[in-house]
Parts: structure tokens; C-alpha cells; sequence
């Protein structure tokens, strides 16, 4: 029967759909294609022994993994009359194992060395799985060549960072030798190997293995995500894909946006070696184990930026919020492409926060560099932007300055309050980023650079308005990609924000119902900054532990509301009042530490006083 079949693709030049399956005829058909005779003799081919052992020693680590799975695929595969290949991803056989019983005339052609792509050997399962990176068998007259149609193949990929495959595992006997769960078994150890791999890649990484069952830990239906100590996702292997349906493993992805506990409190309360439970964002919960976490522990992000210390406790960044989401979506796209972001945000909205996040999705080696434009000294401010010379002006520094600028290199520069840049150094940076190069003030020679350029403001720098002095032809150089963060008073994740700074304290702050409320009410003209400040104020004043309504008012100056009455927000001019106030307080006068805390000038800060002090 298979011997008209065979006849008949000779003559047809086609693969009837009756005799084989899609995937084998797809595979003769490329055979067919490029010329190859199914009645004639395959030419062996054989690479030399030296790029043999170059090929060896090139895929060291998964021959190695490979290698022990062979002996013990070997073993498990009852019987006699069996071949285990390891092979490269290209089919080159590597390795070999074979039985002493192993008698066909082909055993020379499986050696260490052989070629078995579909080119060369026809369709077989070396070179199908090599073709199309999927698993398959290959039986009897399944194959291409005839001198080949006695034997049953079942070969499996071997995968490795992303999907790239690595190897190829492949067990082949005669037909008579054929045995059907073969293929399940090759499959096995090759998830067996790729587990190695991971494991391996990430030993200095936390690996957190999960399933929705918690017997199934530790087997090879175990999946396996793997962070670095931040909490940034750096490869999911193939089970975790599978668990986490509707959830985008992408490479920098945070685990805060793949589980509805953050990764810091998570961290903070790893139980050693129990498992303990997660819930991913689409309700699904699972049991976890993590390794490594002796070896790295999580710490607050400095450089990468997802979080920041702020005085005594750490923000991060709770992106719950529709229009946050899209933020941190657009400006994760528009780092790739090294396009320069503006971010528009009232004070206190989180736009360093954000500029820190896309650094450290960016990939970016170099350092992230923060600068106020506000607070840089007028007289000084290219000098110190762009670096100067030894001796190019009176009180240099010996030695000179490389600025701030090429302190980015390879990085990400973040410039702050970009609309106080003054008007001459506007031109210089917008030169700057015309061709990426800078010249230091005594400096004749441009010196090229490659930066990520992130800003931000709260000023409106339309463009047409030259009021306050910003060059329209600059703004279009920096905002490339804009995003605004949402106010406070306008986002959907309040209590999200507030759940993140309170867990951070050292003593648990349960707030009540109604103070929950007023705060819910509050305009928040300093945003999530002011926020912080409340809760941290409310930390310490409440021993108790629990926050109740008086205490909100007694801090925002609410007034207590009779029956009936409502409460009206006060004014902007009032509530920024109160802020520089609360904080001229909280550093003891230290003019300049409140502008750092705030990200105002100093000379608001003055303006602010004298007139609190008028109103009194």
C-alpha cells in the first residue's frame, strides 16, 4: 500500500492528503521541491572533526544537560534496538548513545558529525524538528528516502532564552522496536533540560516557581518566572505562559503588574522554603516557591527607578490607574526607539518616578541623571550642563568638568522643571539634540554622545505662548512622545497609593471608613507628594494605629462638619499655603530643604512666607 503511495508522489509530484499527515507532507513537499529523489541514495554529509568539537564546545553547557538526560531517557525506554541523538539546532548530531542490539545498515549515518537536515536526509525527524521547531514522529515510510523507511523516529526542541531553540533531542529505532509513548518521554527530558538551562541563566536571579497546585511543585509542569532584585521580569519559561492567560510576558515587565501583591511586601515576607500563595491580575491563584532569594535580596531601586526613598520611607509606583497605565505603556514603547519623552504633571504627580521607570526599561547601561533646571545657577548653568575646560573661566575647577550631560552617556539625562531652563541655554540644548554632540565651554571639539532624553514640567509650553520664554522649535524637539500623569484628586487608584506608602511604615495604619472618606474628598493640590507627607504625619501622631476622621481634619484644617453640611475644598493659593508651611516646619526652617522636598524654587518659597506671614 505504501509502495503505490510512493509511486504515486513520485508521479504527481504532490502528497495526497490520504497517506500522511499536514506536518510529513508539507515536508516532502520541500523535499520535492529542492530536487530530491525519494528512490535515490541520500549523500551523507559529515563535518570535520575540528568544527565538530568547535560545535561541542560552543554548546557546552546544554550538551552537557543533554548528555544526562540521554542516560537517562536511555534507561526509561524499555526494550532494545534504540539510538539517543543530541543534536544542534541545525541537526548536526553531537552526541549518540547507542544500543549494542542497535542493528540497521544506517548506524554509520548517526554518528557524531552526520547532517540530518531535510536537504540532505529527506524528511526524518532530526531535520522536521530542526525545520519547524515542533515536535514530531517520523515512522516506516513517513520517510523521504527509502533507505530509511525501517526506521520510527521521535524527535523534541530544546528551548532557551525566549524561544530560541538549542538543541534537539531524537530517539530512533527500527520499526519493530516502535514504541508509542517514545515521543512523551523525549519530550520530557527536554523540559527536563530546558528547566536546567533556566536555572542555570539565573542563578544570581530570583526564580519563582508556581502552579495552581501545590503537589505539582518541583515537576517539570512547574512554571517558573525569573526577576532580578527589583522586581523586573526577566524571563518566564514555557510552563508560565501558560498559567498566566491574558498576561503579556514581555521582558522588564513588572511583577507588580502580573500579581496583585507587590513585589516588595511579597519579598518581605518570603517563608524560606514553604510555598505560599499568589493571585495574578486575572484572579488566578497559585502556589509559589522562590529560589535564590538568599543570594540577592530585593532592595530599594535607585538606578533601575521603579521606587525611590523619600525622607524615611519608600514610594513606588502604583499604576492602577487607567491613565497611568497608558503613561508607562507609551513612554515603555518610545524608549526602545530612543525618542526624546516629555512629561506634563502638576507637582507632585510622579513625573521623576516615571522618567526613573522608562530608564530602567530602557535596557540602558548608563546612569540615570536627575537635573532641576529650576535650582541650576543661572551665571553657570551651561558650564555645568555641557562640562568645561581646565581654566576656562575664572572659578573653574582645575582639572574642568565633564557636565552633567555626558554624566548620561549610555543613560538616561531627566531634566526637571525644564521650563525654568533659561533662554541662552535653551539654544545649546536644542543643538545638542540636533546632533548629539556637546561642546564644553574652552572647548573646540564636539564630543558625541548617546543618551536617553526624558523632561518634565507642569508648565503649559504650548509652543505659541512665549510668555514664559521657552523656545517653540525646542518644545517640538522634546516632546517627541508626551504623556501627562492625572492629579491626584483625578485618579482611580487612591486607595492603591495609599495602601503602598502605609505598608512601607514600620507599625500597620488602619485608617477608618470616614477618614478614609475625607481623604477620598480632599483636592490634593500637592498631589501624591502632599499625600505622602499626611500619611507619614499621621504615622506618627496616631500611636494607636488607627486614623479616624478628626485626625484628617486636624491635619488638612477641615472644618467638623454638622448634619447636613458640606464640605467645601479651599482654595489653590491657600492649600499650597498650608504645604510650604507644613513643610518649612517639618525641616526646621531650612529654606533649601523645602524647595528640595517640594521641587519649587527658593524664591516661591520666600514669596509664600512673607505672605503667610502678612495674612497673620
Amino acid at each position: 500500500m505504501m509502495e503505490d503511495a510512493r509511486d504515486l508522489l513520485v508521479r504527481e509530484g504532490a502528497v495526497p492528503s490520504r497517506f500522511f499527515t499536514p506536518e510529513i507532507r508539507a515536508s516532502w513537499k520541500r523535499c520535492f521541491d529542492i530536487g530530491l529523489d525519494p528512490f535515490g541514495e541520500p549523500e551523507p554529509v559529515n563535518i570535520y572533526a575540528a568544527e565538530l568539537s568547535k560545535l561541542r564546545d560552543e554548546n557546552g553547557l546544554v550538551r552537557r544537560l543533554a548528555k544526562i538526560e540521554m542516560g537517562n531517557l536511555h534507561r526509561q525506554i524499555a526494550g532494545s534496538n534504540f539510538i539517543i541523538i543530541f543534536a544542534d539546532s541545525d541537526g548536526i548530531i553531537l552526541d549518540h548513545i547507542v544500543d549494542d542490539s542497535y542493528a540497521t545498515n544506517n548506524a554509520g549515518r548517526t554518528s557524531p558529525g552526520n547532517t540530518w537536515k531535510e536537504e540532505i536526509n529527506g524528511t526524518n525527524a532530526l531535520g522536521l524538528v530542526s525545520a519547524t521547531q515542533q515536535p514530531c514522529i517520523v515512522h516506516g515510510d513517513e520517510h523521504f528516502f527509502k533507505a530509511y523507511t525501517g526506521l520510527t523516529c521521535a524527535a523534541a526542541p530544546i528551548f532557551g532564552p525566549f524561544g530560541k531553540m538549542v538543541g534537539i533531542i531524537d530517539a530512533t529505532s527500527n520499526c519493530q522496536s516502535r514504541q508509542r509513548h517514545t515521543l512523551v518521554l523525549v519530550q520530557m527530558s527536554c523540559m527536563t533540560i530546558e528547566n536546567g538551562l533556566f536555572r542555570n541563566r539565573h542563578k544570581d536571579d530570583l526564580i519563582f516557581e508556581f502552579h495552581n497546585r501545590r503537589e505539582f511543585l518541583g515537576t517539570l509542569q512547574s512554571a517558573m518566572l525569573a526577576f532580578d532584585e527589583n522586581g523586573f521580569l526577566k524571563e518566564p519559561n514555557r510552563q508560565a505562559q501558560l498559567f498566566l492567560q491574558g498576561i503579556t510576558l514581555k521582558p522588564q515587565i513588572h511583577f507588580d503588574e502580573i500579581f496583585r501583591t507587590s513585589f516588595r511586601h511579597f519579598t518581605n515576607q518570603i517563608p524560606g522554603d514553604r510555598s505560599v500563595h499568589l493571585t495574578d491580575m486575572e484572579g488566578s491563584s497559585f502556589a509559589v516557591r522562590v529560589f535564590n532569594y538568599n543570594v540577592r535580596k530585593p532592595q530599594a531601586i535607585h538606578s533601575t527607578g521603579y521606587s525611590f526613598h523619600k525622607s524615611t520611607y519608600e514610594i513606588r509606583m502604583v499604576h492602577k490607574d487607567p491613565a497611568v497605565k497608558a503613561a508607562m505603556h507609551m513612554v515603555r514603547r518610545a524608549v526602545q526607539l530612543n525618542v526624546p519623552i516629555l512629561i506634563r504633571g502638576e507637582t507632585g504627580t510622579g513625573k521623576e518616578l516615571l522618567a526613573r521607570y522608562a530608564h530602567s526599561v530602557s535596557g540602558r547601561k548608563g546612569d540615570f541623571v536627575p537635573v532641576n533646571c529650576a535650582a541650576l545657577p543661572e551665571t553657570l548653568v551651561e558650564s555645568e550642563l555641557f562640562g568645561y575646560e581646565d581654566g576656562a573661566f575664572t572659578s573653574a575647577r582645575r582639572g574642568g568638568s565633564k557636565g552633567i550631560v555626558r554624566g548620561a552617556q549610555k543613560g538616561t539625562l531627566f531634566l526637571d522643571e525644564v521650563g525654568a531652563m533659561p533662554i541662552q541655554v535653551q539654544a545649546k540644548l536644542l543643538r545638542f539634540l540636533d546632533r548629539m554632540e556637546i561642546r564644553p565651554v574652552g572647548n573646540s571639539t564636539e564630543i558625541q554622545l548617546d543618551i536617553q532624553l526624558i523632561s518634565a514640567t507642569n508648565a503649559k509650553l504650548t509652543g505659541a505662548d512665549t510668555a514664559n520664554g521657552f523656545r517653540a522649535d525646542l518644545l517640538y524637539r522634546i516632546n517627541t512622545t508626551e504623556v501627562c500623569l492625572p492629579p491626584l484628586r483625578e485618579r482611580k487608584d487612591l486607595h492603591a497609593i495609599i495602601e503602598t506608602i502605609t505598608e512601607s511604615f514600620q507599625h500597620p495604619l488602619k485608617i477608618e471608613s470616614e477618614a478614609l472618606g475625607l481623604l477620598e474628598r480632599y483636592n490634593w493640590p500637592g498631589n501624591i507628594r502632599e499625600l505622602n507627607g499626611l500619611l507619614t504625619r499621621l504615622s506618627i501622631s496616631c500611636q494607636r494605629g488607627s486614623v479616624r476622621a478628626e485626625d484628617v481634619r486636624k491635619l488638612l484644617s477641615i472644618p467638623l462638619a454638622g448634619p447636613g453640611d458640606e464640605q467645601h475644598p479651599k482654595n489653590l493659593a491657600e492649600h499650597e499655603r498650608e504645604i510650604i508651611l507644613a513643610a518649612f516646619d517639618r525641616h526646621n526652617g531650612n529654606i533649601s530643604a523645602v524647595a528640595r522636598d517640594l521641587s519649587v524654587s527658593r524664591n516661591k518659597i520666600y514669596k509664600k512666607l512673607k505672605a503667610a506671614r502678612a495674612a497673620s
